[in-house]
């Protein structure tokens, strides 16, 4: 699967940061300027959506990292959705999954942003 990374805005409070293919050393950059895209555009909430990522590397955790921290430093937050492949298990391992709220399915996370902000 060839690499690509998109952003969507959602709505003004919503970004989507959907990647596919291997994220590593060289592809890394292009997801980190569409994460920081989303951040910079002030999206209250930014989900990452791993769905068709087939690997990722440190590089690519360590954009997860940045990114994160960027948003918490505003009181925003990142979401992370990956299915339970090899990157769901990396996720795990890094121990990021305690640091992220990580869904199975971009369906799920749309659905637990929409209903927090109705609360």
């Amino acid at each position: 699967m060839e690499f690509r990374a998109d952003l969507t805005r959602r709505s003004d409070r919503l970004a989507v940061v959907t990647v596919a293919g291997e994220v590593d050393l060289f592809t890394a950059p292009k997801f980190d300027e569409m994460l920081t895209r989303g951040i910079d555009e002030g999206s209250r909430q930014v989900i990452v959506d791993f769905s068709e990522v087939t690997f990722i590397d440190s590089t690519a955790l360590s954009v997860l990292v940045v990114g994160g921290k960027r948003l918490r430093l505003d009181g925003r937050e990142l979401l992370i959705v990956c299915g339970l492949g090899n990157v769901r298990r990396l996720i795990q391992i890094a121990g990021l999954a305690s640091v992220f709220v990580v869904y199975q399915t971009l369906a799920e996370a749309l659905a637990a942003v929409e209903t927090n902000s109705l609360a």
